[in-house]
């Protein structure tokens, strides 16, 4: 005989449990389930393409207005989310870009290398910062990024410190608080992009930690449609859209 699941335990913080009522009210979720793990996940969807309805699901938190806005920024670039073949975006694409010049998606990715370096530093993550600064190149090409590979044996060192520990640096930052690990799994599958998610989230970090918010450049290509590729060690391959 299958038991069903125990009812879900609203979390021991107040502040938090008002958070996730306002967020299930938004989708029109009234009961204790708002406080299932991943209940969120695909929540920023629901208000696409204009973000309409999600007026004052923060506004309780001390960020809220700076959460908000960094959101609309994000409804306004990716736009609507209906295919040109049909049906719609799992997740926020932009499907349209504006041009972007290679000189500049250069100096931004330098940019977001040289910040990443100093949150590497500023988190003691000395094995992080060692292998961002001994990256040589960046450089910038047009068309479909080929996929990373899945396998280790296949991936560059400097490709898994991206993925097992750049990803993750805003876990390490020491807060006080539990919105941010409450909103993480949100936030990332509204684009499954680490870079994108802690860029609309760092209004809940910047306070505590001393370096310029470091996902911004990473955010401003993605906005172009400019993806990255790690098969070197000492270098990152991006990709800008072709644009017709």
């Amino acid at each position: 005989m299958q038991f069903p699941p125990p009812p879900a335990t609203p979390p021991d913080h107040p502040e938090l449990v008002a958070l996730l009522r306002r967020m299930g009210e938004s989708v029109g979720i009234n009961d204790d389930s708002v406080f299932e793990d991943d209940k969120f996940v695909g929540f920023f969807q629901s208000f696409r393409p204009d973000g309409r309805g999600l007026d004052g699901v923060f506004e309780n938190l001390n960020v809220g207005q700076q959460l908000e806005q960094r959101l609309a920024n994000l409804f306004e670039i990716a736009g609507d989310d209906r295919r040109p073949q049909g049906g719609r975006d799992a997740f926020f694409l932009v499907r349209s870009p504006q041009p972007i010049d290679p000189v500049v998606v250069e100096s931004k990715a330098a940019d977001w290398t040289d910040r990443m370096i100093q949150l590497a530093e500023e988190l003691g993550n000395d094995d992080a910062a060692s292998r961002l600064r001994g990256i040589e190149k960046h450089r910038v090409l047009e068309g479909i990024p080929p996929k990373h590979p899945k396998e280790d044996h296949h991936k560059t060192q400097l490709l898994k410190t991206f993925q097992d520990l750049v990803e993750n640096f805003v876990t390490q930052v020491d807060l006080q608080d539990p919105f941010a690990e409450a909103l993480r799994a949100p936030y990332y599958f509204i684009s499954c992009d680490a870079g994108v998610r802690d860029h609309l989230m760092w209004p809940l970090y910047k306070d505590h930690v001393r370096v310029e918010e470091p996902f911004e450049p990473y955010f401003d290509l993605w906005s172009h449609g400019v993806k990255f590729r790690i098969y070197q060690e000492q270098q990152v391959d991006w990709y800008m859209p072709r644009l017709s």
